[in-house]
């Protein structure tokens, strides 16, 4: 069995540098700082262009890992919205927990028809399940009428009232109000 052996890093140097006397008594102290100078300047640039480089990988590799997540995310197989809550609602309580969901969005959407914010056209297709653009096809029109009849204050001719009248299965005086 092998013994792991610890290394301890310090940041003292191995070796202290000593300028030779003779070098020393050619050169004045001014002379040995500015090449000490110009020799860290040159360092620091050579580790600003390679910090650059290092920025640039950095940038391209998280560039690659969005592609990859953008290939990897079309490749796989959307789930549509049925399948997802029909598979919720396999379970009892997948079953009770999307009915009082239901129940409370209903009683939102009948305080906005009570504060004028909602038509009730548009309360009874969302009680019903219905789209814009299925009710449009049941009423033999196009989708932006359902929005435009849907709108809170809007009159509604009389003829679109009774269709509606019979595709809700609700009375008159629900559709048109007080």
């Amino acid at each position: 069995m092998r013994s792991i052996e610890t290394t301890r890093y310090t940041t003292a140097p191995l070796f202290k540098w000593r300028m030779p006397e003779k070098v020393l008594s050619i050169l004045d102290l001014d002379q040995i700082c500015e090449t000490c100078d110009s020799i860290k300047d040159s360092e620091i640039q050579k580790l600003k262009k390679e910090n650059e480089k290092l920025l640039r990988l950095i940038e391209f590799l998280q560039e690659e890992i969005k592609s990859f997540e953008l290939k990897t995310a079309l490749n796989e197989k959307a789930i549509s919205l049925k399948e997802m809550v029909k598979e919720f609602t396999s379970t009892p309580d997948g079953q009770s927990a999307l009915q009082e969901a239901f129940k409370k969005r209903a009683k939102e959407w009948k305080q906005l028809v009570n504060l004028g914010q909602m038509s009730r056209i548009k309360y009874y297709r969302l009680i019903k399940g219905m789209d814009q653009k299925t009710l449009a096809r049941r009423l033999g029109t196009a989708q932006p009428n359902i929005s435009r009849i849907e709108r809170p204050g809007y009159n509604v001719p009389t003829k679109t009232l009774k269709q509606l009248n019979k595709i809700f299965r609700v009375k008159m005086e629900d559709l048109i109000g007080d």
